[in-house]
């Protein structure tokens, strides 16, 4: 890692005739109240802006990572974490979520001036060509995917009938008439959680995430709530999520449910069951997660009358391969074996942020 004094020189850019210089300056936490305050009125300040991510991910996948705060004119004015993935400045890596928090109107032009110094910071020679992928709710560059999209509640001062559609809560009451049960804990469920999981990631054409990362998660993660919820049929583990929560924000990150037993409901338990958590917890906002929009995920979280927010993947140039699309290599992972996709998706997947 470069560390000269140049790390942090000013970088000016001139906008509309007035000069905005700005400097970053790497953290290794900061002050919630700190960063809250440099957020403004931002709903959005998820787990992915938490200081204590940054190092889970660098002890997962051996990335160079940094909490970074930005100074205009000598003066906080926001924060961004950052990975820096094969020279491709990456924010968040994994997450729906990423980009700069900031209460300055001008956020293009504020990218404009910090991009070139975070580059400089993790690249030994300085370059114009700065790769990178930023998800923000913000277009910040020519070559933005802006197919994705967050299905959201709004919690505050609302009872849990308030915000549950009745078709929703009434499917969920039928799931634990079934018999369907859920419990919420730590890494004891980890295995069952994990089992889930990889196998609807199977069934999705799709590489696992390694277990490490989630065992870091849950023993890393501070200032806030990381916890998973298993739905059970009979003690067998059908339906498992992994919840995470930062400054009132819960997301249910990681979702899976077996698709046999479906008919049953499992997925409206578990998030009736997350909601619950979520305004005991005193959250504010209940995320679904990113999906593609028009699919029949997001079809199925419209279903709980939720508002949206979409994610823009601001990319440094066009893709010219978006292995996520390659509906070939989709097909050929479905014929794996569990167990060899298990082995095999956290090597793939490390490159598939």
């Amino acid at each position: 890692m470069n560390c000269r004094e140049a790390d942090f020189v000013n970088f000016s850019i001139d906008k509309m005739n007035s000069i905005m210089p700005f400097s970053i300056v790497p953290v290794a936490g900061i002050d919630v109240a700190q960063l809250r305050e440099m957020a403004g009125a931002e709903r959005f300040i998820t787990h992915a802006h938490n200081p204590c991510m940054v190092g889970i991910l660098k002890r997962t996948f051996g990335w160079e990572g940094s909490l970074f705060i930005i100074k205009q004119n000598d003066k906080p004015a926001g924060i961004i974490s950052l990975m820096c993935i094969n020279g491709r400045l990456v924010s968040m890596p994994h997450f729906s979520f990423g980009g700069i928090l900031t209460s300055l109107a001008n956020r293009k032009a504020l990218y404009s001036g910090i991009l070139p110094l975070l580059n400089s910071y993790f690249v030994d020679n300085r370059t114009d060509d700065i790769s990178f992928l930023i998800r923000d709710r913000d277009k910040i560059s020519d070559y933005a995917n802006d197919t994705k999209v967050i299905s959201w509640l709004d919690l505050s001062s609302r009872s849990i009938e308030d915000i549950i559609a009745g078709t929703q809560m009434t499917k969920a009451d039928k799931a634990s008439v079934s018999g369907l049960n859920v419990v919420s804990g730590g890494k004891e469920l980890l295995p069952d959680f994990y089992l889930v999981y990889s196998r609807n990631m199977l069934r999705l054409g799709s590489p696992v995430l390694p277990k490490k990362l989630f065992s870091n998660i849950l023993d890393g993660y501070v200032n806030g709530d990381a916890c998973i919820f298993c739905v059970y049929k009979d003690n067998l583990p059908i339906g498992a999520a992994f919840l995470l929560s930062f400054l009132g924000f819960f997301e249910n990150t990681w979702f899976s449910t077996l698709q046999a037993f479906n008919k049953l409901y499992p997925a409206q338990l578990l998030h009736v069951e997350m909601i619950r958590f979520a305004l005991k917890q005193g959250g504010h906002t209940y995320s679904f997660g990113r999906s593609t929009s028009g699919s029949g995920v997001h079809e199925f979280k419209r279903r709980w009358k939720t508002e949206e927010t979409t994610i823009f993947w601001n990319y440094d140039k066009p893709l010219k391969l978006d292995l996520r699309k390659a509906d070939f290599l989709t097909r050929i992972w479905r014929l794996l074996p569990l167990s060899v996709a298990n082995c095999l998706g956290p090597v793939v997947g490390k490159g598939i942020y």
